[in-house]
């Protein structure tokens, strides 16, 4: 009977420590630097993501100006848009891709063009403490 018990709370602990492991990979909180690629070149972006569970806000930071983003991530699949003002239209960049470790790509599309291209970010290196 002791061994048993003893047998359930080990399983608990790995349950309980790979959950935690599990989280902690999939976690994009904080800042990315990113590109995608364009017909007219790469475009430099940078990404800050705030994450509530599965749920993604945040911003993209653009030489054209800042915007709203949203988004979700599942496991290491992530998916977010924001739209930006394209020749007096609102255009919808969506991204799509997975996520690893400090790296992420995948494709983005271009509104109802349905075009898509690639797209990667790596997570910005905390500053040292001083």
């Amino acid at each position: 009977m002791k061994s048993v018990i003893i047998s359930t709370v080990f399983a608990i602990g790995l349950v309980l420590l790979g959950a935690g492991s599990m989280s902690a990979q999939t976690s994009v909180a904080g800042e990315w630097d990113g590109a995608f690629n364009t017909p007219g070149g790469a475009r430099p972006v940078k990404f800050i993501f705030k994450v509530d569970g599965e749920k993604l806000s945040g911003t993209a930071k653009r030489t054209s100006g800042d915007v709203p983003l949203t988004g979700t991530i599942k496991g290491n699949v992530i998916t977010f848009a924001y739209t930006v003002n394209y020749n007096d239209n609102a255009l919808t960049l969506s991204f799509g891709g997975t996520v690893t470790g400090d790296n992420m790509s995948g494709t983005v599309s271009f509104g109802e063009s349905g075009e898509g291209a690639d797209w990667s970010a790596k997570r910005t290196p905390k500053p040292p403490t001083q």
